[in-house]
């Protein structure tokens, strides 16, 4: 059964209960450019941070550039609303471990649905 959920209508609905307050709002983040036009939208009502988690970004020097990259990004673009940056720990053993036994999954398989939870319940805590 596809899901019937209107995610655009229930955020709209969150915004316009505000009534121009202006919340923080953590938000995962795993490259720049997936994250521009978020940025750009969400900022107009939230003040955010960015939660850059990533362990399973290899090797280090890709890391440390999707890391620049964010940053780059926050420096460059103009927001309604301050922007942030909070870097998590970078430790890929973290994410091999978790997929230790998945190396032969397709890409957008269980593995990919289990460091979904790794960063998002890193992002919760």
């Amino acid at each position: 059964m596809a899901n019937k959920r209107n995610y655009q209508k229930e955020l709209d609905a969150k915004i316009a209960g505000l009534h121009g307050e202006v919340p923080t709002l953590l938000l995962h983040s795993c490259c720049a450019p997936c994250s521009s036009y978020v940025l750009e939208y969400l900022s107009q009502y939230f003040e955010i941070t960015i939660f850059f988690y990533n362990p399973n970004i290899a090797p280090v020097e890709e890391y440390s550039h999707r890391v620049a990259e964010i940053r780059r990004l926050i420096g460059e673009m103009e927001f309604v609303h301050p922007v942030t940056l909070m870097e998590g720990r970078y430790d890929p053993k973290e994410f091999y471990e978790m997929a230790k036994g998945l190396e032969d999954v397709p890409e957008g398989g269980e593995r990919c649905f289990r460091c979904y939870r790794l960063r998002m319940e890193e992002a919760a805590k």
